[in-house]
């Protein structure tokens, strides 16, 4: 939080410089990249979904696992019984990610990239790309592993939304 002194000069002002890396890190930018790109493979979302995006592919520990070559996960069940320790806090990124998550699908419908309607999140315009260039050199090797992974996170999502929020224990 940033706490500034209200005097005049340029010499009083103070601020607090502590910054939750989560906040930096983890920011609309990505939350945009991420839910764009698994979108294009989901072909539509309801926003329930789509807030689980940001909490999965914003662990360093998960989007390693997913991009590995010899991983072959079907479903969040099975991500579970395998690595349960990459989901054991899944309810606190949730909930850090929760503001960051409806800003970048708000960030996304104001840009004309997808439409909320009937409930369900959609692409405009399916031949549409948000990053126009996928080299890790230009758009950094995070968003890179991102749009990787979106293909395995979009089949993650493939259930219902019930059984997504129980098995990831989000207490609502």
């Amino acid at each position: 939080m940033n706490n500034f002194n209200n005097g005049n000069s340029r010499d009083n002002l103070e601020l607090d410089t502590t910054i939750d890396n989560s906040n930096v890190y983890n920011n609309e930018l990505i939350g945009c990249i991420s839910i764009y790109h698994i979108l294009k493979h989901s072909h539509t979302l309801s926003p329930a979904k789509a807030m689980l995006i940001l909490p999965l592919v914003c662990h360093n520990g998960i989007l390693s696992y997913l991009n590995r070559a010899n991983t072959d996960v079907k479903s969040i069940e099975q991500l579970l019984i395998r690595k349960p320790e990459l989901l054991s806090n899944f309810n606190e990124r949730f909930y850090s990610l929760l503001n960051t998550s409806i800003n970048s699908i708000l960030m996304l419908n104001a840009m004309n990239f997808i439409s909320i309607k009937e409930e369900l999140i959609y692409l405009i315009d399916k031949e549409k790309e948000f990053v126009p260039v996928k080299e890790p050199k230009i758009i950094g090797k995070r968003a890179y592993k991102i749009i990787e992974a979106s293909s395995t996170v979009s089949r993650l999502l493939d259930d219902k939304i019930e059984n997504l929020y129980l098995q990831l224990r989000v207490k609502l």
